[in-house]
């Protein structure tokens, strides 16, 4: 036996069982609740006992023979070890007073302890047939679960007891605790006796867990694990072994216990990689063990906790077992002292699914549909009371679909997702058809597009039907409308909104949907299938900025139709930081908070685009659901793109990708496949690009702001394999629509620049020269990228010798918007322009410079073309120092060195200040330095080897 804890307890028992053949009777009282070691400590005994020359007879009761007379006094006299020494007769005389005791106890009520079940003469010879098999010698009597004893062996054992308080006896009892354990006036009887003992076996403490855990792992594990032990445990013996059982189990652990999860057994690792302690299948079977090894009462009350969990009182338990709550207050402190729970909860979850499991379906249910009903009559929150409706699977009245609704409601603004699911799935199936199920109908749609943009089908199907059968409600149109769109059917777009428009009027949700500005520009073909008549007209920026308010979706629907159709505005940048700022992501304003980010990369305003789609992804992330984290990974992925970081790039797109399947993207494929075109053409992956211009897209991405994008990109890839006239097509394509539809901006798609550049290939040097000088006419201001690009496509067609100062304007303003690509092409242009006027140290520097900011962003086709004009030398960072020679920076300080390199990049003596934060007479006095230190005369002569991080 394992004497942990329990040193005390043991020294008292030894105490007993010494000298026990010249001391009178003992009687020892071992109480606990289940599983705390009572049995442990009664088979302990019988060993010592029977070490010691003490005639040991045992009994245990059982529960199903609780009413079966002398079951358990029978098993004391008909004893196995003991029956084979008996003189001849004595087993038939003793079988014959068996039968008449049983005889008499079948005429009494088994229940009762008033009424004499057994004889007296029969219990004297009874007892004296007990103390015959000693023989002589000292006797141990041990009777193990007492509380199942029937009545007539307790009138017996307490007939014997008196009858024998002279002799050496020692009797040792083991009774569970709990309600309903003890038969009051055996208990009484008990009390009486002149040498009674009783010792209560409380559960383990957290010293003695850890002694069991360190039997079974190292000194450090077992401290590390034993809080949590005890604490999951509570102490109880069984309940630890099953635990550690769980440990030897698995070779990696099932589950931390510091964040324990229910139902869960899959093997893992603490924050650390050590070992932690699993919950698993031992645990789960120990529990219930635990239950259904004690009372009926205790059973249910555990029950009625699993099924009410935080719902759980004395008076609701009471109400939903048909208890009295004294029963039911004692049955919880039972299982308190049991370890299963703790502050009126369930230690650890899988003990919960362990006894929700173990209750069949029919009863589960019963038991769900007793506590809705008993919740909500005690005034209960419909969340609280919607969890039991749900697990019944019914809902019994309109009450119920009002508490249904009700938690859809609160559980969406809560960020619990499923509950909100459930709920809305079982009102749906409930609801008859109006608008009530019309709003239904939208939520769930809603709530499939953030889980599960794949099965949006069958939602958007549903609403079509209630829609056409006349009874959809205005307010749910808008949410089918966007579901049509996003899965690219237009046609059936097109038809509900003029039907819809005809049925509810022109101040309807429907005509607010078509005048938000994202849908006109989104999906700019609709309008001409709608109609230009049928189509509102578009609120102002002017108009949004007015009113300082209103529905983030319209206001940055009229930022995004101003940027679009008549080119950046700082107003329309401005609303779009403000919608930013202040609205919060869900399933209602995650299309205005794209729309915001999509106004902010036109403006060009990369940076705070960045910064605001980083922030929305960790909430999204946080609040979960790919129909969020998808976009917002598409977007952040474009605003890499646009700032050069084709790896990036390539990174948040296929991210995306990952969130949602093909069939769940709809038309918005068309910006992720544009986006890792574009990034693999730009690192010369070809093939790469290739392939994902043959993946499948809706039919009606053509008609799209992404269908826009992704051509262009098409034409980008045509362009650098050398496919000139194909190249040219698709820029020529994208004008076309992009004037039929009205937003002809070169921050959606410079198709003008891109098809100037094929123009000059095939020797259309005048139509380049036209449609450069038209986009750069509709630069806005503020559009720093767009603009740089411009300037350089217009520095390439007029002749690099005559836009000198171009290239150089676009490079100041392509270092402000970050656009790492774009820079690297106009530091190539400008290099080659160095390279006309016979400036080859320039043109050198400005090629090393360019390919530096290249290989860093793995634009390996980009690198290659610059070589040439760097003399074939990519770097004189790149390359080792030839024999002999030393390195000129050794010569320098830390502040000339940093001033010498950015020189020797060709960077002004005022971009030198304003990146270092100096001065430009400190510039002029460090160069003056370098000069006569590295004894050059002027800058063009300074080594580029000097300090490479930040040359970069």
């Amino acid at each position: 036996m394992s004497l942990v804890e329990r040193v005390d307890e043991w020294a008292l028992l030894e105490d007993v069982l010494t000298n026990s053949a010249e001391r009178p009777s003992r009687v020892v009282v071992v109480r606990g609740p289940v599983a705390t070691g009572k049995s442990e400590m009664l088979n302990a005994v019988a060993e010592q006992a029977e070490a010691r020359g003490l005639v040991v007879l045992r009994a245990t009761g059982l529960r199903a023979e609780r009413r079966t007379p002398m079951a358990v006094f029978g098993q004391l006299l008909l004893h196995t070890d003991q029956v084979g020494e008996q003189p001849d007769g004595t087993a038939a005389r003793t079988a014959r007073l068996l039968d008449d005791a049983r005889f008499t106890a079948m005429l009494r009520d088994p229940d009762s302890e008033r009424e004499e079940h057994v004889r007296a003469h029969v219990m004297r010879a009874l007892t004296t047939l007990l103390h015959a098999q000693a023989a002589g010698r000292p006797l141990a009597v041990l009777v193990d679960d007492v509380q199942y004893a029937d009545i007539p062996s307790l009138q017996c054992l307490q007939y014997a007891m008196r009858e024998l308080r002279a002799k050496p006896v020692v009797v040792v009892l083991g009774l569970r605790t709990g309600p309903g354990a003890e038969r009051p006036l055996f208990g009484a009887e008990l009390l009486r006796h002149p040498r009674l003992t009783q010792l209560r076996l409380a559960p383990l403490g957290e010293s003695a867990t850890a002694a069991l855990l360190r039997a079974h792992v190292d000194e450090a594990t077992a401290q590390r694990l034993a809080p949590d032990a005890h604490r999951v445990s509570g102490g109880n013996p069984l309940l630890v072994r099953a635990l550690i059982h769980d440990l030897l189990a698995h070779d990696a652990p099932a589950q931390d216990l510091r964040a324990p999860a229910a139902g869960t057994d899959t093997p893992r690792h603490g924050p650390s990689g050590t070992r932690t302690l699993p919950v698993g299948d031992a645990y789960r079977q120990s529990v219930l063990s635990c239950l259904h090894r004690g009372e009926d009462a205790v059973l249910a009350v555990a029950r009625g906790l699993a099924v009410l969990d935080d719902a759980a009182s004395d008076a609701t338990l009471a109400g939903l077992l048909d208890l009295d709550r004294e029963t039911v207050a004692l049955s919880l402190r039972t299982l308190e002292a049991a370890g299963l729970t703790g502050a009126g909860s369930f230690r650890h979850p899988l003990a919960r699914t362990a006894v929700l499991d173990d209750l069949s379906r029919a009863d589960r249910i019963e038991l769900h549909r007793r506590a809705a009903e008993l919740l909500r009559r005690h005034g209960a929150e419909p969340p609280v009371v919607a969890r039991h409706i749900v697990a019944t699977g019914e809902v019994t009245g309109a009450d119920s679909l009002d508490v249904l609704w009700e938690t859809a409601t609160r559980a969406r603004r809560d960020e619990d997702v499923s509950l909100a699911i459930a709920c809305l799935h079982l009102a749906d199936e409930a609801c008859p058809r109006g608008e009530r199920r019309s709003e239904i109908l939208a939520e769930l749609a809603r709530f499939a597009w953030r889980v599960r943009p794949s099965t949006l089908g069958p939602h958007l199907n549903a609403l079509r039907a209630a829609f056409d059968e006349g009874w959809l409600a205005e307010g749910a149109v808008p949410v089918l409308l966007s579901g049509l769109l996003w899965q690219g059917r237009f046609e059936e777009a097109a038809e509900v909104a003029r039907k819809g428009q005809v049925t509810h009027g022109g101040a309807s949700a429907v005509t607010a949907y078509l005048a938000a500005g994202a849908v006109r520009t989104t999906y700019p073909a609709l309008r001409e299938r709608v109609g230009a008549d049928n189509w509102p007209a578009p609120q102002s920026i002017a108009d949004v900025l007015a009113a300082r308010g209103g529905d983030p979706r319209h206001r940055v629907g009229a930022a995004l139709n101003t940027v679009l159709t008549r080119g950046a505005d700082p107003g329309a940048a401005d609303v779009a930081e403000t919608v930013l700022q202040g609205t919060r992501l869900s399933d209602a304003t995650l299309e205005a908070l794209t729309s915001a980010l999509s106004v902010l990369i036109y403006c060009d305003r990369l940076g705070r685009a960045a910064h605001w789609c980083d922030v929305l992804l960790r909430e999204a992330t946080r609040l979960g659901g790919p129909g969020w984290q998808a976009p917002l990974s598409a977007v952040r992925a474009t605003v890499a793109l646009r700032q050069g970081n084709a790896p990036d790039a390539v990174r948040y797109a296929l991210n995306a990708l990952s969130w949602i399947s093909p069939q769940g993207w709809g038309v918005g494929i068309g910006s992720v496949l544009a986006t890792l075109v574009s990034a693999h053409t730009a690192m010369g992956q070809y093939e790469q690009a290739m392939a994902y211009l043959d993946h499948h897209v809706p039919d009606g991405l053509k008609e799209t702001r992404y269908g826009l994008e992704l051509l262009h990109a098409r034409g980008q890839l045509h362009a650098a394999t050398g496919r000139v006239r194909p190249a040219l097509d698709d820029f020529l394509t994208c004008g076309e629509l992009m004037t039929r539809w009205g937003v002809d901006q070169p921050a959606l798609v410079p198709w003008r620049s891109a098809a100037a550049e094929m123009h000059l290939r095939t020797g259309g040097e005048a139509e380049a020269d036209r449609l450069v000088k038209e986009q750069l006419a509709k630069c806005g201001p503020g559009q720093s990228r767009t603009r740089a690009q411009t300037l350089r496509v217009l520095a390439e067609v007029a002749g690099l010798r005559r836009h000198h100062h171009a290239l150089h304007e676009a490079i100041e303003e392509l270092e402000k918007c970050e656009d790492r690509l774009e820079l690297v092409r106009a530091l190539g242009a400008l290099s080659r322009s160095h390279h006309a006027l016979g400036e080859l140290g320039q043109a050198r520097m400005m090629a090393r410079r360019a390919w530096r900011i290249a290989r860093d962003a793995r634009a390996e086709t980009l690198c290659e073309q610059l070589l040439p004009y760097g003399d074939g030398e990519a770097s004189g960072a790149d390359r080792p120092a030839r024999a002999g020679e030393g390195c000129p920076a050794e010569e320098l300080t830390d502040a000339e060195r940093r001033v010498a390199s950015l020189a020797s990049f060709g960077h002004s003596n005022r971009e030198i200040a304003r990146k270092l934060f100096i001065t430009v007479s400190t510039v002029e006095q460090h160069l003056t330095r370098v000069y006569r230190k590295l004894n050059v005369s002027r800058r063009k002569d300074l080594p580029h080897d000097l300090l490479a991080d930040t040359a970069c």
